[in-house]
């Protein structure tokens, strides 16, 4: 359903609406898709990002690069601005990439942005997190996300992740089922994802360990509880 929901707001009906008075209509908030632990996709020219207008070009998009390494090798082109009441994380924003698109970079943690109530509230129908190659299962990086999972569950909204092998997925879902303790819904089986890098890697230490970017795609959310209809006991 929820899955459901974001496809509803990315094809939107058509409202008629045009340049006249008659023809005005109210807009839909954008989309916001909330990108975790970002490194090198916050790095990417903005014209691929784009390509999201192009996709969808009925709705507008807020992107939101969220990590510690979010500006990593990019403070020549953006200085980190500094920290003020009226920007109190340093955000800093590029508003400027066509009527449809905005971006945002915090170089921050998440579950610190969500804790302050930041981006809240959060609605499924235009709020998405995803999260490249996370690790959230890995030994070396699972600490890391401890602290977050709680609030993307809270946020009950999708949560689209990817990961260099099927092995790469599965040990990243073991752990979110682990750490959830039955909060969680899985929203898509981990399957290869037809978008991935066509480059393979080879690990130079270990030649049987072959991956590629995003080859994998997965999904889940924090568990809904849907009320259901009862007769009281002694009533019809």
């Amino acid at each position: 359903m929820v899955i459901t929901a974001l496809r509803y707001t990315l094809h939107p009906p058509r409202t008629g609406a045009d340049i006249t008075i008659k023809g005005l209509r109210p807009n839909p908030p954008p989309v916001r898709l909330f990108i975790l632990g970002a490194r090198a996709e916050s790095s990417l020219p903005r014209e691929v990002w784009l390509q999201l207008s192009h996709l969808f070009p009925r709705v507008s998009f807020h992107l939101i690069f969220i990590g510690p390494e979010s500006m990593s090798g990019r403070d020549a082109e953006f200085p980190l601005p500094p920290r003020t009441p009226s920007n109190p994380f340093g955000a800093i924003v590029e508003d400027r990439l066509g009527g449809q698109m905005k971006i945002s970079t915090y170089v921050e943690y998440f579950h610190t942005l969500y804790d302050a109530q930041h981006f809240g509230p959060f609605d499924p129908y235009f709020d998405a997190v995803v999260c490249f190659h996370p690790g959230l299962g890995h030994p070396a990086s699972s600490h890391e996300w401890k602290e977050t999972l709680p609030k993307l569950l809270d946020m009950k909204v999708p949560v689209i992740c990817t990961g260099y092998t099927q092995f790469d997925m599965e040990r990243d879902i073991d752990w979110v089922k682990k750490e959830a303790r039955g909060e969680m819904d899985l929203l898509s089986e981990p399957g290869e994802n037809r978008f991935r890098s066509l480059r393979w890697d080879l690990n130079d230490v270990d030649p049987g360990d072959v991956s590629c970017g995003n080859f994998g795609v997965w999904g889940f959310r924090g568990k809904r509880y849907e009320a259901d209809n009862y007769t009281a006991k002694g009533e019809e």
